[in-house]
């Protein structure tokens, strides 16, 4: 087992989590039931942890984090099919008229 990401933030640490597991890197949590304690010990203490399993998993798993979550690429704006209206890149679903966008209902 090694460490391989830390973060206060408990909802972006499952997302690193996702990401690995997404690329068959088993992961797991340390230091998650640590949020109720922070008022205790001081908030500035109680980062969360994310190991993997595989440590010759490592470089892979360093690489995944560096391009999608420290460094993710930007994603192109889109159109609407339904309302016409401009959303940014990282929108899957249509501000304006929650229409899913042309990717998302071709991954449907």
């Amino acid at each position: 087992m090694k460490h391989i990401y830390t973060h206060d933030n408990i909802v972006v640490l499952h997302s690193v989590k996702n990401i690995l597991a997404l690329n068959d890197i088993e992961s797991f949590v340390k230091n998650e039931q640590t949020a109720p304690v922070g008022a205790q010990h001081g908030i500035g203490n109680t980062f969360h942890e994310l190991w993997i399993i595989n440590d010759q998993e490592y470089a892979e798993a360093k690489a995944l984090i560096a391009r999608e979550i420290d460094n993710p690429p930007a994603k192109a704006k889109w159109v609407c099919d339904n309302c016409h209206e401009e959303n940014e890149g990282s929108f899957e679903i249509c501000w304006q008229c929650q229409s899913p966008s042309i990717q998302l209902k071709q991954e449907i």
